[in-house]
């Protein structure tokens, strides 16, 4: 997959690539927090949450140009 660095993309495109990055984040700390969590509902909800937070990092990656 390739990484795009918003150079040459208008305040739209760099608007979404931030997003993305904010949804990465997100879906790195869900991840986390569901191998720490030793409630086993709380976990696997954690874990869907990462998924969630994974597929719109994408979606925001592939509507900014970023992903193709």
């Amino acid at each position: 997959m390739e990484k795009h660095d918003g150079s040459g993309c208008g305040k739209e495109c760099e608007t979404l690539l931030k997003l993305a990055q904010a949804e990465e984040l997100a879906a790195k700390k869900a991840g986390i927090y569901s191998r720490i969590l030793t409630d086993t509902a709380l976990s696997e909800d954690m874990e869907a949450l990462a998924l969630r937070h994974e597929q719109r990092k994408e979606t925001l990656e592939k509507l900014s140009g970023g992903s193709r």
